[in-house]
């Protein structure tokens, strides 16, 4: 499903009444059918009652406009309500002017909400059963002004169902950041596409439940304007995880070559093989250093282990390249990095293997803390490169803060993607997806409870697991953050949060596979 910022809602909606001659007053009026569809969805599954009181705060304009018609729908079904008109009603023009004077005629009462005096607007607030937020759309940037923090105020202390109009009222739709108060939805229904604030950083949490009135823009508007962002949903991977074949076997289904861990450290290169593994792969062969091996060997008894050359330590050492690059020559693909820790000759088998290595390499871990200060490396790549850095390790490879990346975590992703070729899987709450050739994917699924160390690692296995099955390395990354994510809720509704580990994710790997198409 596309994702968009507001400018190119902006630019669609103009399209749609240029070129294609829908009037703006049918844009405004699919608006308010598709909430009203919402509302009657919520009356069925008795969220709301079926006769009621509505208290609609609208703006000046189109997001105001939006209300005005919805109010007059919610007459059509016997509903009572009050309108309130925050800001300067003779402001008021065009197609949002229009239902304003209609509900005038239909004796829907309305009230401009004057300050101090809100004595009429808290008497409607406190016999409502459902407050819709139609004050200010998709163009809002910066701090609240006016009426608009008391009102907020106001209604986020109601504990009432509150439905906001494409966006929530004080939230930047564009950053998915509130610079001071803002609505907190139960639900919000936003207007042609997404915007991409209302799905990353704090959008989720003040949006409450995300539905989409389409507003029936056509696809081509879209296409014109370029919008390539896009948030995954499990419908769209079904045509990736599909039932196997009878004839296939383990050679059907690649391999995959994992160079990680380092002594005290196996674990990482034991998870990364584990998840490979649960995830479909045909085969998997783990190599460590010669000094971690007898912790891995026979671990997993499914899994392949050698050993590579080390500095005596259980450590990589310069002669460990050799091994690594003969044994991603015989792989589908190259897992590199999870455990291998960040010495001398550790980043010197690292830039050696992204030069010369000919399959896909995901790399991860240590193995990009071993090129945070050249990343350019990465340019000297003749095959596909998948990163899975952590906002610290995506913060070292660009030479910025990690506070500097989670405020901008889209921009980061894509400028990297893009300055080194590379496709960024920058991990954390909506990991990113972003390719060199301008298309991101944002991840909806995944909870606070896969903070936890080794969960990096398994995400490494799941993605090479599906370019080993033939995946391109984007499909794999979209779909494995995904599965990942959705494992991760498995496992939380399992063990809880606070008490998830990375292998519980493994646990529920093939059952989120089987959940999605796969048998």
């Amino acid at each position: 499903m596309r994702v968009c910022l507001s400018e190119q809602m902006r630019k669609a909606d103009e399209a749609s009444i240029k070129d294609y001659n829908i009037p703006g007053i049918v844009l405004m009026e699919n608006a308010a059918l598709g909430i009203m569809k919402e509302v009657e969805k919520d009356i069925c599954n008795g969220i709301l009652p079926k006769k009621a009181h509505a208290c609609i705060i609208c703006g000046t304009g189109n997001n105001g406009g939006d209300g005005f018609a919805v109010a007059r729908h919610l007459a059509s079904i016997d509903w009572n309500m009050d309108v309130f008109i925050c800001g300067d009603k003779s402001r008021i023009t065009g197609d949002a002017l229009i239902n304003l004077h209609i509900i005038n005629k239909l004796n829907i009462p309305i009230h401009v909400i004057e300050d101090p005096d809100m004595a009429e607007f808290d008497r409607s607030l406190a016999r409502s059963h459902l407050i819709i937020d139609g004050m200010l759309g998709t163009g809002f940037r910066g701090r609240l002004r006016g009426n608009y923090e008391a009102v907020i105020e106001k209604i986020n202390k109601q504990h009432k169902f509150v439905l906001s109009i494409d966006n929530p009222t004080g939230l930047n739709c564009d950053t998915g950041f509130a610079e001071g108060s803002c609505i907190k939805a139960d639900k919000t229904i936003t207007l042609g596409l997404p915007k991409i604030g209302l799905v990353i950083n704090d959008g989720p949490y003040y949006c409450g439940e995300l539905s989409i009135c389409g507003l029936s823009i056509p696809e081509e508007v879209y296409d014109s304007i370029g919008i390539r962002r896009f948030l995954t949903e499990k419908d769209e991977l079904r045509n990736l995880i599909k039932p196997r074949k009878l004839h296939n076997h383990k050679g059907s289904f690649g391999k995959v070559f994992i160079a990680a861990g380092s002594r005290g450290m196996e674990g990482a290169g034991l998870l990364a093989a584990k998840a490979a593994l649960r995830s479909g792969a045909g085969i998997v062969e783990l190599a460590v250093p010669e000094g971690a091996f007898d912790a891995v060997r026979g671990e997993i008894p499914v899994v392949i282990t050698s050993g590579l050359a080390d500095d005596g330590e259980g450590c990589l050492t310069s002669q460990s390249c050799e091994g690594i690059l003969s044994g991603a020559e015989k792989a589908s693909v190259l897992l590199m990095g999870p455990g291998i820790r960040n010495t001398q000759q550790v980043r010197e088998v690292v830039v050696n293997t992204i030069i010369n290595c000919s399959k896909p390499l995901v790399l991860d871990a240590d193995g990009l803390n071993a090129i945070s200060h050249e990343p350019e490396i990465l340019l000297k790549r003749s095959e596909t490169t998948i990163i899975t850095p952590h906002p610290g390790e995506m913060a070292r490879l660009m030479g910025i803060s990690t506070s500097e990346i989670q405020q901008n975590r889209l921009e980061a992703a894509e400028s990297f993607a893009n300055k080194y070729k590379v496709i960024v899987v920058l991990k954390g709450y909506r990991t990113i997806i972003s390719a060199p050739w301008g298309e991101t994917w944002i991840n909806p699924t995944g909870n606070p409870g896969m903070a936890t160390a080794g969960s990096g690692d398994v995400l490494g296995g799941v993605i090479s697991s599906f370019i080993a099955q033939g995946m391109s390395p984007m499909e794999a990354a979209v779909c494995g953050a995904y599965i990942h994510g959705a494992a991760g809720d498995k496992a939380a509704e399992k063990y809880g949060q606070w008490g998830m580990v990375a292998s519980d994710i493994i646990k529920y790997i093939p059952h989120t596979i089987m959940d999605i198409g796969g048998m």
